[in-house]
């Protein structure tokens, strides 16, 4: 069994600081990681998720997509 399930979003950089506060204020839901911001409006975040709590992280991930863009890349 893995540690945790990597999920990829392609946000646009202004929203950065608006997500990754979101998620964690969620304890333990998610670890995140912003690899090498590429040139132009989007970046990538990385979301690391304990297997457990994936359903949890898809509802959460479902009500933030109401507020703001962004794109599930895996």
């Amino acid at each position: 069994m893995k540690d945790s399930i990597d999920v990829f979003l392609k946000v646009k950089k202004e929203d950065i600081y608006l997500i990754c506060p979101f998620f964690e204020s969620f304890e333990g839901l998610a670890a995140i990681r912003t690899p090498r911001p590429a040139e132009g409006p989007y970046a990538t975040l990385k979301l690391m998720v304990a297997p457990d709590l994936q359903a949890d992280f898809d509802r959460v991930l479902a009500g933030l997509q109401k507020h703001v863009q962004l794109e599930r890349l895996n």
